[in-house]
């Protein structure tokens, strides 16, 4: 389950998109929701359990919203967790940053992956592989697949034919991603990115379909897209959701409240289902 995630802030706008393809290998896939006082999220799947655990994305309150990507399988826990804590105790990206790094000094370790945190005015990702991490920190544009960037683990991919398949592929996508993110102005560029096939429809597309070296497919697509207020001091949050291939689903907008009632819940689920 590689996918795709990134982010990028809109300073006149006051905006900030968080987007993520999430690729699987079985196509009938229904996402979890988690929607509580304080967040709201997509359950994850653990790579090596096939078990829900943590959360793949969401967004919190206080308009600080997290996307992961999964670089390679350990029997490690699986990063979505640390997700799902973010989410729960950071009010903007670099406490984010704090928590994940205490985590990670006390010595515990996680699946490799890559988290994408994005608040009013900043980017970061956090590079996971182990107990060892890196960081790269943006005021306006992120990118991961499913390898890592800052982080020196390119040898350990390139040791086995097989993620030395899954590493090439993913080089491609993030050099793809970054070129039209570079371009990226609006909600409608972001949905044009998580669209795009470049030269063909494949492992190394954007939009994922499978071929005759995998059977990976983008199951679901999604934009967090985030208006802040400063004067109330309380975002405005809209999720949108495409499922199956974003090139050929359309994204439906569910409005976000926090705290949610049970009416807000039920009707964020019946939007996010097409029910």
């Amino acid at each position: 389950m590689p996918s795709l995630a990134g982010a990028l802030i809109l300073p006149d706008e006051k905006r900030t998109l968080l987007f993520k393809n999430r690729d699987l290998a079985v196509q009938d896939h229904k996402d979890q929701l988690v929607y509580d006082v304080d967040s709201f999220g997509v359950r994850g799947i653990n790579a090596v359990t096939g078990q829900s655990a943590g959360l793949a994305l969401g967004v919190n309150r206080y308009g600080l919203t997290v996307a992961n990507t999964h670089v390679r399988n350990t029997n490690d826990p699986s990063y979505h967790l640390l997700t799902e804590q973010i989410l729960m105790f950071a009010k903007d990206a670099e406490d984010g940053l704090r928590l994940v790094v205490e985590h990670l000094k006390q010595g515990r370790k996680h699946q490799w992956g890559n988290l994408v945190l994005a608040d009013i005015d900043s980017l970061l990702v956090i590079e996971i592989a182990g107990k060892e991490h890196s960081m790269e920190w943006s005021q306006r544009k992120v990118l991961r697949t499913s390898h890592h960037i800052m982080l020196d683990t390119d040898d350990d991919f390139k040791a086995e034919r097989e993620d030395s398949e899954i590493y090439e592929s993913s080089v491609k996508r993030v050099e793809r991603g970054y070129d039209l993110l570079r371009q990226a102005n609006s909600i409608k560029d972001t949905f044009s990115l998580l669209r795009d096939h470049g030269d063909t429809h494949g492992q190394s597309s954007l939009c994922r379909h499978p071929d005759a070296s995998g059977n990976l497919v983008t199951t679901m697509s999604y934009v967090v897209e985030i208006e802040h207020n400063k004067d109330s001091g309380k975002p405005r949050i809209v999720f949108h959701v495409a499922n199956s291939n974003p090139c050929s689903a359309e994204y439906r907008a569910i409005p976000l409240v926090f705290p949610a009632d049970e009416e807000i819940v039920m009707r964020a689920n019946q939007i996010y289902f097409g029910e």
